[in-house]
């Protein structure tokens, strides 16, 4: 399976606020680096966890510069970009949800459910996609 890494499962580790959370997305991504787990993310991502830690955390953007670098050189992490815009606006029409879930819901990949979208986030759970949180990854894995 093919995995969509979600803005909150960065944020997870670059702002520990809950010890467990924490530790299950750090195990994720150490076991993408680690090729496990194929997986990728996009721009839209980087651009929501950079907005994130700055305008919710006040993190400095050195900070941030040096969570986001660490995030993109994650080695087995792809970052893409190819989303259907006409399908985002009609699923963020459609549904009580944020622009950037329908942008990332609008991926060939995820909307024809060969990737699943790892996120905390419900709000996915009410578009036609997979969603997993990281301690069903995991699961999986051992």
């Amino acid at each position: 399976m093919r995995y969509f890494i979600d803005t909150n499962i960065f944020i997870r580790v670059l702002h520990k606020e809950n010890e467990k959370l924490f530790q299950e997305c750090l195990l994720l991504l150490q076991s993408i680096k680690e090729n496990e787990v194929e997986a990728f993310t996009g721009t839209v991502v980087l651009t929501e966890v950079v907005w994130t830690l700055s305008s919710f955390y006040k993190i400095s953007k050195a900070k941030i510069i040096e969570g986001v670098r660490g995030i993109i050189n994650i080695n087995g992490l792809k970052v893409l970009d190819n989303y259907n815009q006409s399908l985002a606006l009609t699923l963020f029409e459609k549904h009580s949800i944020k622009y950037i879930d329908a942008l990332i819901a609008s991926n060939e990949e995820v909307f024809t459910k060969k990737m699943t979208i790892v996120s905390y986030d419900r709000d996915f759970d009410k578009l036609p996609v997979n969603r997993q949180e990281p301690k069903d990854i995991l699961a999986k894995l051992n």
